[in-house]
């Protein structure tokens, strides 16, 4: 029994012998209160445990005396029988603490009781794994919001401190602790506030530039019902990109249900651009017609000549009521996936799909398509199909070959919008605020720009050679930026496969028959008309009406005719990259977050701090002499502020805005079981990909200086805000009440 003790009682001592210096003594004193907190956590850490304030004792507002205790003092008992759930629990009755009491003369603080014993052991090695012991500095703070307002996951960017500290064990703090800070103090936006802070963006932003406009819907309630902003480079972009729009609302926000539609347009590098955003609580054709008549508004009252939608007949009646002029088509690509749910009870349903995708795609004219319709029908027996029977009689808004006499831009389908939505699927999940999506939107306008002008500067500064000797492709070579010119010279390749045949000619109208060869037994023919007095030439792919190119058609024509410059119909200033835009001057909207005075300064601190780093990285001398100038500075602001402990500092009242208080957020939806738009997947892939790295011994040498000065940069950040006082700019904004028949709030 008594080597069972002795063993016992040696099982309960700390694992390591604690410096002397560090282990707390009755009789200590200490200048403040906090002062001696700090040495018991630092001594709890040496010697493998954690502390937690047990009692504090006051009289009025000044504390008597403290009691801090281990964490594991105590003993918790759940109220749920162990028989249905076991939860962990740390608390051992543990008699380890001490105990301060305030000294009244000396103004000083005294420990007058140490208990050292634990009731269980202790290992230094794995106090950095206690929540105590674990903290995020200010650097890796300020890299969390960033990298949460980039829209980089919590995941990506604890991997990126792993790889910039050189591992795991580097690191004091872990992954959880990224996401409680990005829980707790970046997303910390309550269902009351979320709306607010959605108007006070709103708000911010034309404050910012008078051009943005949004307009808002509400409830009897104040909550949100339909939203519509665009900011002031989407509008000006309209000018010029406007002709054809794809509105898609594929993508829900959530938390609240809200549906997300985007209006998309085609630049002249036929890159997607955002030209407005919508949050919409339902899909009724009343919620439609407002929000097109507020885009219009927008846009100065000019519809566009194209709109591309789904397959919803809410759509279909709003825009025939808000734009009866603007041609309107449906996505072609829903409605042929729909065919195998619709036509899968059919015996050789495979069959039945291939053919009818023959009759849409293969039919060059109206009569063809409808004889081939008819005989597709007749052949499958599907005569009596109503799907197909309601499609036929809508043929004008899908079918190809009646609208493609109209300009599209290339568009065929509504996934230029859904690719935007995807963008969103990366950073936004079912429990995202309103504030939260409205930065995200913001970072993809932000994309969409930066893609716009990384290629207007590659149509600058380099130029895609001719790949023939044509004077034509020259012409376009000139006029067309690359990625317009290239869809030119696919053209020129397909030429190669064309036969060219005169049928007819007379009084300098010719038409001829192009013969094109698509494999190596199938020909497909296509009548080509040409005008020399006019310089016209004409094909009835409609491939220059849909997507303004010349098709190979048209090309292999005016080769036959030996025409060697086009007329300037057919090279379409809407491709052009000599054109000066006027939005390319303006910038996409972007909300600059509202930050603590100390992140200000520590930012700033930062950014001036990497010149010195990258100049002094260059030889061991420089870096030497940085070193030094870093310890003595180190010194003076750490004797600065032990100088002033004690004194009160001024405060400081953070940026804010004073307004939209009696909007409210829509209630919160509640579903059921696992949210379908899980990233897990994705999520598991990224991290097992993350784990490459490049070191080099300049790029080290940099590392190690650049954290020496954030924590250099973190002091000096927390000193400054003892000697200034900040005022936040306060701006009085008041959303109206709407009063009858007038329920919309915008600018």
């Amino acid at each position: 029994m008594g080597v069972f003790t002795v063993l016992t009682r040696c099982l309960l001592q700390p694992v390591s012998v604690v410096d002397d210096e560090l282990v707390p003594k009755v009789g200590m004193t200490f200048t403040t209160l906090e002062d001696a907190g700090k040495f018991y956590r630092n001594y709890a850490k040496a010697a493998g445990f954690s502390t937690r304030v047990r009692c504090t004792n006051r009289k009025g507002n000044e504390i008597k005396n403290q009691l801090i205790t281990c964490s594991r003092e105590g003993k918790w008992k759940s109220k749920i029988s162990p028989a249905e759930k076991t939860n962990p629990t740390a608390g051992l009755n543990c008699p380890a603490r001490i105990y301060i009491h305030t000294l009244k003369d000396v103004g000083a603080w005294i420990i007058s009781k140490v208990v050292l014993d634990h009731s269980h052991p202790c290992c230094p090695s794995k106090a950095e794994m206690l929540k105590q012991h674990r903290e995020l500095s200010m650097s890796i703070r300020r890299t969390i919001e960033n990298n949460e307002e980039a829209g980089i996951r919590p995941s990506k960017t604890y991997q990126s401190f792993v790889a910039a500290a050189g591992g795991h064990r580097e690191l004091n703090f872990i992954e959880k602790d990224v996401r409680n800070y990005i829980t707790r103090e970046v997303r910390n936006v309550s269902e009351q506030e979320d709306a607010k802070e959605f108007g006070k963006y709103l708000l911010r932003m034309k404050e910012k530039n008078p051009n943005f406009f949004f307009e808002l819907q509400l409830e009897e309630d104040q909550s949100i019902k339909l939203a519509f902003w665009a900011d002031a480079r989407s509008r000006a972009a309209f000018e010029y990109f406007g002709d054809v729009i794809s509105f898609d609302t594929t993508y829900n926000t959530n938390r609240y249900n809200l549906v997300c539609g985007s209006f998309v347009g085609v630049n002249h590098h036929g890159q997607s651009t955002l030209l407005g955003c919508s949050l919409m609580k339902n899909e009724e054709i009343e919620s439609f017609k407002w929000l097109f008549q507020s885009w219009l508004r927008c846009m100065g009252g000019n519809a566009p000549k194209g709109f591309l939608t789904d397959q919803c007949a809410s759509m279909k009646r709003a825009l025939e009521a808000c734009m009866p002029t603007t041609v309107h088509r449906w996505c072609i690509w829903h409605i042929m996936k729909k065919i195998p749910s619709k036509l899968n009870g059919y015996k050789g349903h495979a069959d039945i799909e291939q053919e009818m995708s023959q009759v849409v795609w293969n039919s060059h004219s109206k009569d063809s398509f409808d004889r081939n319709w008819n005989d597709f029908l007749l052949n499958f027996g599907l005569v009596d199909n109503k799907w197909l029977s309601d499609l036929y009689e809508d043929r004008h808004i899908w079918v190809p070959i009646y609208l493609d006499h109209h300009f599209w831009a290339g568009m065929r389908s509504t996934q230029r919008s859904e690719s935007m939505h995807s963008f969103f699927n990366k950073y936004i999940t079912r429990n995202s605020s309103l504030i939260q999506f409205v930065k995200q939107y913001d970072n993809c306008l932000g994309s969409r720009e930066q893609a716009e002008r990384e290629s207007d500067a590659a149509d600058f500064h380099t130029v895609i050679p001719c790949a023939t000797k044509s004077c034509i492709e020259a012409q376009f070579q000139d006029a067309y930026t690359h990625a317009k010119f290239r869809e030119v010279q696919a053209q020129f390749r397909g030429k190669a496969n064309c036969i060219t045949r005169l049928k007819n000619s007379a009084l300098g109208y010719s038409v001829y028959e192009v013969g094109e060869q698509v494999s190596s037994s199938i020909f497909n023919k296509f009548v080509v008309t040409y005008d020399s007095v006019a310089a016209e030439v004409k094909c009835h792919c409609l491939l220059f009406e849909s997507r303004g190119i010349l098709c190979r058609h048209a090309l292999s024509v005016l080769s036959f005719e030996q025409v060697s410059q086009v007329s300037p119909r057919y090279i379409l200033e809407r491709w052009s990259k000599k054109v000066k835009r006027r939005h390319t001057h303006i910038k996409s909207s972007h909300d600059e977050p509202l930050m603590e005075p100390r992140s200000k300064r520590f930012d700033q601190l930062v950014f001036r701090s990497q010149n010195i780093c990258e100049f002094a990285s260059e030889s061991e001398e420089l870096t030497a002499i940085l070193h030094r100038a870093y310890d003595n500075v180190m010194a003076e602001m750490e004797a600065l502020k032990a100088k002033r402990k004690g004194t009160s500092s001024l405060s400081h009242e953070d940026a804010n805005l004073e307004s939209v208080n009696e909007l409210q957020s829509p209630p919160r939806i509640r579903t059921r079981g696992r949210p379908k738009n899980r990233l897990g997947s994705k999520l598991e892939k990224q991290i097992a990909n993350a784990t490459k790295k490049k070191k080099t011994n300049v790029l080290s040498e940099v590392k190690v200086m650049f954290f020496k000065f954030i924590n250099l940069f973190d002091a000096a950040s927390a000193a400054h805000s003892n000697c200034s006082q900040y005022q936040g700019h306060v701006m009085s904004y008041q959303f109206r009440v709407p009063a009858a028949g007038d329920n919309w709030l915008g600018v």
